[in-house]
């Protein structure tokens, strides 16, 4: 009979462990969601802008799909400038149409723009800049973590993200762009590098930069009411490449590829989002440990009446 239980017990156990990861599995392909929220302090709501989701980096901080194909560098995702810098890089890509959103929403009367449906990952959120009195607001871009945490560190299901913007005014405008090295000075590093200036996503112009003009350029007499991008479309052999935008120039940093992986132990806030920036433990499954450890004793407690029985019976 208490042979019986053992094995009960002992098939019990190996259902848990064999089902573990499919569990877990099927656990993060839960429903979850994000509300973007565009709300500036002069024009109140926004309404009207299209907001565009794109799926960038899986839930340890790899780059998925054809955000993988590009030499970016990832960098800490604990640091929130720098997530900052790395939306900033993957939303100048996007702005030129290497890769297709999986959703897109425009935001209603109250400035909300929702995605439903979504699984863990970290997303990138691109929105498209509204006109108000003369004014244009430009939404900046952003990647935020599903699910994310509360204050207490509770995991959030549903996710509302407060958007950071620029406030443009009408007058034209210039934009410059700077190329820097992060390469302990490589004899390899290329003597020149092309950058491209985007207007609404589309190639507006280029420049070539080199030492002989201190690897910068400015664009003057720009459309203030057209969204403005930086891209490298050849990054050097051997260097990874980030992209930022600080009033009104752009920074284009080539690092040398030979440097030690990103540390994914969480992501900024990037958009304003209310969570804070602790990774979501993805990939572990507590549930089962209290099961094995009363089954365990179990075990136990049946291995030590049956050995008393064997030794009562050996008796008689």
């Amino acid at each position: 009979m208490f042979r019986r239980i053992s094995v009960l017990f002992t098939v019990l156990l190996t259902a848990v462990l064999c089902f573990g990861n499919s569990l877990t599995a099927f656990a993060e392909e839960s429903d979850y969601s994000l509300t973007v929220n565009f709300v500036t302090d002069e024009a109140g709501a926004i309404e009207g802008s299209q907001f565009e989701l794109y799926y960038a980096l899986e839930p340890d901080g790899t780059l998925f799909g054809d955000f993988a194909d590009l030499d970016v560098e990832v960098g800490d995702l604990t640091s929130s400038e720098n997530v900052s810098v790395l939306a900033s890089t993957l939303a100048a890509y996007v702005d030129g149409g290497f890769t297709e959103n999986i959703d897109e929403v425009g935001t209603n009367s109250l400035g909300e723009a929702k995605f439903t449906g979504l699984d863990a990952g970290i997303y990138l959120v691109v929105g498209s800049s509204v006109e108000v009195n003369g004014i244009r607001y430009a939404p900046k871009p952003a990647l935020i973590r599903i699910p994310g945490h509360d204050m207490e560190g509770e995991l959030v299901k549903d996710v509302v993200a407060n958007v950071k913007y620029d406030r443009i005014l009408p007058d034209p405008i210039s934009r410059s762009v700077t190329k820097v090295w992060d390469d302990n000075n490589s004899p390899t590093r290329p003597g020149s590098v092309t950058v491209q200036l985007l207007k609404d996503g589309k190639v507006y112009d280029e420049a070539v930069l080199s030492a002989a003009n201190n690897w910068s350029h400015t664009w003057n007499d720009l459309d203030a009411l057209a969204d403005w991008s930086v891209v490298e479309p050849k990054v050097p052999d051997g260097y990874t490449v980030s992209i930022s935008l600080d009033n009104t120039k752009f920074t284009v940093v080539n690092k040398s590829s030979k440097v030690v992986p990103p540390n994914p132990q969480g992501i900024g806030n990037g958009g304003g989002t209310n969570n804070q920036t602790k990774l979501p433990q993805t990939g572990q499954l507590w549930w089962p440990v209290p099961i094995l450890l009363v089954s365990g004793c179990v075990l136990v407690l049946v291995g030590v009446i049956s050995s008393r029985l064997s030794d009562d019976n050996v008796a008689d």
